[in-house]
């Protein structure tokens, strides 16, 4: 097992129109085609190859399995004030949180605060997506979602959670702070790249199936389970994602018997104008990450960054050509074939 991957530089409109061709080919209308391929590749741009085009193998396989219904438009099923219930009915998780995010706009305009979940949704991608797009709207927003179990309890070693990531967008006179991370050592996609390219994984990543810290993601896959990050505290964060993710939306906690597969998300949005006003929030979180950013680093070759700030980076190197896995994108093009 090798921790030396090769990558290829491929344009974006290439890396884009494989992505959507795929998606057309497995029964996706084109408007969602594109509108899935653009996340994706936003994803792989801003160095999150876990939430990039390897996506669209499993993406196809549960279209073949039924789990995706790659036609389905996300409805409003329940609303009240600021709170609205959204169906995605089993279609794309991105179309329907694109969806949960103009609503949510539009209610916390109004309200000052808006609290939306969706119901009957698939793997919604890159939470850093939505929220980005809410901080260029001048709101602040929080997102997390459950998931299928592949994450075990502090001190155990049975899958009990979903990786449950949460992110939170704040917007300023600059870039948005971007805080957007799984609760488990690491997102299960990030296995799912180094299995791919043959890599190891770090120690206190995952646990065999007899509970054993191991390198090897081969290891998750064959009856093991990821750790929580952060160990006990870790864990808490990722059990009030799990509940609170899980019952608001309907699509229940995932130890919990009425679970069967899917992502129960919630997605929250503020509106600082209601508050002090849009000009003197912004001006208090430029000041603040300023202040952050100006701090004297302990290594000198490397600055202290605020969440976001990798991500732009990454899509600065990724400007000219995306940079993929040589492996993966040759099983992507064998997929568009």
């Amino acid at each position: 097992m090798s921790d030396q991957v090769k990558n290829i530089g491929v344009s974006r409109a290439e890396v884009l129109a494989t992505s959507a061709k795929i998606l057309e080919k497995f029964g996706t209308p084109k408007i969602y085609a594109d509108s899935v391929a653009e996340s994706l590749v936003q994803a792989q741009e801003a160095g999150h190859a876990s939430h990039g085009i390897i996506r669209l193998i499993e993406y196809t396989n549960s279209i073949e399995k039924k789990v995706i219904d790659p036609a389905a438009v996300p409805t409003i099923v329940r609303e009240t004030g600021g709170t609205v219930v959204v169906d995605g009915h089993w279609g794309w998780g991105q179309i329907a949180c694109k969806f949960a995010v103009e609503v949510a706009a539009k209610k916390a305009k109004e309200f000052g605060i808006s609290a939306i979940s969706i119901s009957s949704c698939n793997h919604i991608g890159r939470l850093g997506e939505y929220i980005e797009t809410l901080a260029s709207m001048n709101l602040i927003s929080m997102m997390w979602c459950n998931a299928d179990p592949a994450v075990a309890a502090f001190g155990g070693k049975d899958r009990l959670f979903g990786t449950n990531p949460l992110a939170v967008g704040i917007p300023s006179n600059d870039v948005p702070v971007v805080i957007d991370l799984a609760t488990a050592a690491s997102a299960e996609g990030k296995l799912r790249v180094a299995r791919a390219n043959g890599s190891k994984i770090p120690l206190g990543t995952v646990i065999d199936k007899d509970g054993n810290e191991s390198t090897n993601p081969d290891d998750f896959y064959t009856g093991g389970a990821i750790l929580p990050f952060g160990g006990h505290k870790g864990y808490c964060v990722s059990l009030m994602i799990e509940l609170l993710g899980g019952a608001l939306s309907g699509n229940h906690p995932s130890m919990n018997a009425g679970y069967s597969h899917g992502y129960g998300t919630v997605l929250i949005a503020i509106d600082p104008d209601k508050f002090f006003g849009t000009g003197f929030f912004k001006d208090e979180i430029s000041e603040a990450t300023k202040a952050i950013r100006s701090t004297t680093p302990a290594n000198p070759e490397r600055p202290v960054l605020v969440p976001g700030d990798v991500e732009n980076n990454e899509r600065k190197k990724n400007k000219a050509a995306i940079q993929i896995s040589e492996a993966i994108w040759s099983s992507i093009k064998e997929l568009s074939a």
